[in-house]
């Protein structure tokens, strides 16, 4: 196994959702927000997911909140046009196991011009799992990346019109990643590593008018060092099992989200946002090993996403949502790989909360997710393919305010 994969496992860590997500960032923090498919969501505070969404923006809930979330990914993709492969090699395309990822927040409340919450999500993640007779296994085979964040918050109404906030943010990575010892080999190796990297999360809230609402938010870029990475493969020969150490250093990039909110009558608001994501940052990744290593080239490119969206309050308990969203990848053609077979995606959202009570509500959301053509031309490494994406997400949401 050549040991620049790890450069492909820390690269995963800069997450998908599951194999699906232009910019590889999880978007599933909070459900009452994929209604919409997230547009808005640094504009219009809903529940104590705001602590991510918009950390500026947790004043506006006059009350203490708990909000606990799961989204459950179920992904399929069809593998066609394969052109080389290991020899008896197979394509099926069920690649993405089933996943589901959890959230939850707690937020005070205005507290006299101050508000404060904490939040535990995942901000990036990668899982797939090819059969054991894919013909692209000696480019991977299991993948399973996850980067868990936790993240205080507080913030500041600084007049009637503009709210500032602040979190930092804790981000731990575990990396595990499997794939065939070379081309047509029955061995196999096995990649492990993990970090805790650190940063941040401003946003600043503004009421244009008594109807329209603005939303401001930056993440910052996380630095990662694996200096207790390791590959365990046969480097010894066939049938051995030999580990030696690895270690390189990433940094993922800082993003930059917008979203304004119209309430255009008593029933109906409108929703629009915009992220930039500067995945530019990803030129190249050295790797340190016992021995001589190339260095992994990527030349990512940034990225840019789009969503609109629309809220409904049937009446006094039932909202109802819808949305559309564009991504773009940031991931050229002669860059793509069988892990991250990433290409431009459109997503469909459909969305619901309900007032169970005067302190109670359930959210529950269905995206559609659609990518284009993944065209992955591994020419040197001898896998040719083109992959076909899509995925359905549901997410389930439940708030007790106090």
């Amino acid at each position: 196994m050549k040991i620049k994969s790890l450069a492909l496992a820390i690269v995963a860590a800069a997450g998908t959702t599951t194999a699906f997500a232009g910019g590889f960032t999880l978007s599933e923090q909070s459900v009452s927000s994929m209604g919409t498919s997230n547009a808005g969501r640094t504009s219009n505070a809903v529940d104590a997911s705001v602590v991510f969404n918009n950390p500026a923006a947790m004043g506006e809930l006059k009350t203490a909140q708990f909000t606990q979330a799961v989204a459950f990914i179920d992904a399929k993709t069809k593998i066609k046009n394969v052109t080389v492969g290991a020899p008896g090699g197979t394509n099926n395309g069920d690649i993405v196991p089933h996943t589901f990822i959890p959230s939850g927040y707690f937020t005070s409340g205005d507290q006299g011009g101050w508000a404060w919450g904490i939040a535990a999500y995942g901000s990036y993640g990668l899982k797939t799992n090819n059969e054991s007779t894919f013909a692209g296994r000696h480019l991977g085979d299991k993948s399973s990346v996850e980067v868990i964040t936790i993240q205080p918050a507080i913030s500041y109404q600084v007049n009637d019109k503009i709210s500032v906030g602040f979190g930092p943010t804790f981000n731990r990575v575990e990396a595990l990643l499997t794939r065939a010892a070379g081309f047509g080999s029955t061995d196999t190796a096995k990649l492990e590593g993990d970090d805790i990297g650190y940063g941040y999360n401003a946003g600043v809230h503004v009421k244009l008018t008594p109807e329209t609402q603005a939303g401001l938010v930056y993440r910052s870029k996380v630095k990662y060092k694996i200096s207790d990475g390791s590959v365990t493969g046969p480097f010894a020969g066939p049938g051995s099992s030999v580990k030696i150490d690895a270690s390189t250093a990433i940094t993922l990039p800082e993003s930059v989200e917008f979203s304004a909110s119209h309430k255009i009558n008593a029933q109906n608001t409108v929703h629009a946002g915009a992220t930039w994501t500067r995945w530019s940052r990803l030129k190249d990744l050295p790797i340190t090993a016992a021995a001589p290593i190339p260095t992994e080239v990527f030349d990512w490119k940034d990225s840019m996403g789009y969503a609109v969206g629309l809220t409904h309050a049937y009446d006094d308990k039932l909202t109802l949502r819808a949305g559309l969203a564009y991504d773009n990848t940031p991931v050229a053609p002669e860059h793509r790989s069988v892990r991250l077979p990433s290409a431009d995606r459109y997503i469909v959202s459909l969305g619901a909360g309900y007032k169970i009570s005067p302190t109670q509500t359930i959210d529950a959301s269905y995206s559609y997710v659609q990518e284009e053509t993944a065209e992955v031309r591994q020419a040197l490494s001898g896998y040719s393919a083109d992959y076909r994406n899509r995925a359905n997400v549901y997410g389930l949401q439940f708030t007790q305010q106090f």
